[in-house]
């Protein structure tokens, strides 16, 4: 066996007590597959490598250190982040490892394993904590965890504590949600259900194409309940369970999760107008997947995305959708253990960051008068080709957008290209938000609109009349967030 040193300066070379403890790698090791829902097998001796199962495909963790007693030691983390943590965590640190440049993982591990506790934590300080990124200080933790719990050299279980408290990177991993960046603008969220309401309607009157069934169905998850896409990958047509009472509840597996909750799953009810779309993709569905969408959840974030963008002209992730979803709950008086038990949380301390970023009443009210510059921001533009007033006065009269919102009249802002008498929708106050809607191109024409509608919002303002967080309120805050959007188009045209 190669002797390792460890340089201490000086001239002095000591060497490295034996890694004869650590133990021998079982032959079989069980870890627990969260996208197929079922404990896998890998054989450590396999002579065609490690290969595991990870979101629908094989990976490979193939190690490039050279054979030593280091190589013993990483294969033992890795075993235990498979089996402890999740696959994803135990690919990522493989990765990470294999980037790691040689003589730096060597020399951080000669190092841990030939010091003290306190004097690894001196040289993590002066030396390698400003060399590693983020993601590499996590897994050369994970290393030294490792080697706590299999008590080398002068490391105990005791040590844990000291390693939790290397100083590492700072991330706030919140900063989104504290500066509203991570959040859906009103216009969108709008948008997005204007579009799974079409659909629902259009399966009822007609049979949209396949592909648009599925991605309503997706969307519509993704925006009701905040799942992350391997969660709505992972549901199985078996999952779905109809009732004579048209309701649908839909069961879905929960991820991150540590311990005996691991494989736990919740029920949710999926919005009542929605669950025809559900039926009519179980119709279309490929029926030889075993997967309800069919699509690995890279894939499935890649449909989120593109959809979003077609509707909004904004791409939103599906963590953008988890995130809007959980700060809705929040702005509707949810307490914190109905918001972490919706996110799939086993405590509420990561929904604690969404009530302390919830805004306050007059930032409610702000947005709701079309003022918030984060909504402004992503408002969406490009809702159709401006037309001039005497376009609009040829068109039919049923094309004619006018109506009496809130006692306000409002005639000659644009047309409608399907006919007011065609529309299941309050006039004016949907108008702008439709992408049937033509705007006359006349900014002072839209901001005489958007200040009478302000008006309303301001007699609204008060809870005996309307709660801010309500549906109507809502309607109102999306309609005037388009209206300066229109306002924006028509003044860039003139």
């Amino acid at each position: 066996m190669t002797q390792l040193q460890l340089p201490l300066g000086g001239g002095h070379e000591t060497p490295l007590p034996s890694l004869a403890a650590v133990p021998p790698l079982p032959t079989i090791v069980r870890y627990y597959d969260d996208f197929a829902r079922m404990q896998r097998t890998l054989r450590t001796d396999a002579e065609s490598g490690w290969i595991i199962e990870h979101n629908g495909a094989e990976v490979s963790l193939a190690l490039r250190l050279a054979n030593s007693p280091m190589l013993d030691l990483v294969k033992v983390a890795l075993v235990e982040a498979l089996t402890n943590l999740s696959p994803a965590t135990a690919i990522g640190y493989c990765g990470v490892y294999n980037r790691l440049a040689p003589e730096l993982l060597t020399g951080i591990i000669r190092h841990l394993l030939g010091s003290s506790p306190t004097a690894f934590r001196q040289r993590w300080i002066v030396d390698f904590r400003d060399r590693l990124t983020r993601q590499q200080a996590v897994a050369v933790r994970h290393l030294a965890r490792t080697t706590c719990r299999l008590e080398l050299g002068e490391w105990r279980i005791s040590d844990l504590s000291l390693v939790r408290d290397l100083p590492g990177h700072h991330l706030d991993k919140y900063a989104g949600i504290r500066d509203g960046s991570s959040f859906l603008s009103g216009n969108a969220r709008s948008l997005i259900v204007e579009f799974i309401d079409t659909v629902a309607r259009e399966v009822e009157e007609t049979r949209p194409p396949r592909i648009r069934i599925r991605d309503a169905a997706i969307l519509a998850i993704s925006f009701q309940f905040g799942l992350r896409t391997k969660q709505i990958a992972s549901i199985e047509p078996e999952d779905l369970k109809f009732f004579e009472n048209g309701a649908l509840h839909i069961r879905i597996g929960l991820i991150k999760q540590r311990g005996a909750k691991i494989g736990r799953t919740v029920t949710r009810r999926v919005q009542q107008g929605w669950v025809n779309i559900f039926s009519a993709w179980m119709e279309v569905r490929p029926p030889k997947s075993a997967k309800l969408f069919d699509l690995r959840p890279d894939q499935l974030g890649d449909v989120i995305q593109a959809l979003t963008s077609d509707l909004s002209g904004t791409a939103y992730s599906a963590r953008d959708l988890r995130h809007t979803a959980a700060q809705r709950l929040v702005d509707g008086g949810a307490s914190r253990e109905s918001v972490s038990d919706f996110l799939g949380h086993t405590d509420t301390t990561a929904a604690d960051v969404y009530f302390t970023s919830s805004p306050t009443q007059a930032a409610l009210v702000n947005a709701a008068l079309g003022y918030s510059p984060t909504y402004q921001a992503v408002a969406a533009a490009g809702r159709g080709d401006l037309i001039t007033a005497t376009q609009l006065l040829k068109r039919p009269l049923d094309e004619q957008v006018s109506g009496m919102p809130h006692g306000i009249p409002v005639s000659g802002i644009g047309a409608c290209t399907s006919g007011q008498t065609q529309c299941r929708r309050n006039p004016v106050l949907a108008c702008y938000t439709c992408h049937m809607f033509l705007p006359v191109s006349d900014a002072a024409l839209h901001r005489g609109v958007l200040e009478d509608l302000r008006g309303v919002v301001r007699d609204f303002d008060q809870p005996a009349k309307l709660d801010r967080v309500s549906g109507a309120m809502m309607q109102l805050r999306a309609t005037l967030e388009a209206i300066e959007a229109v306002v924006g188009e028509t003044e860039k045209s003139s």
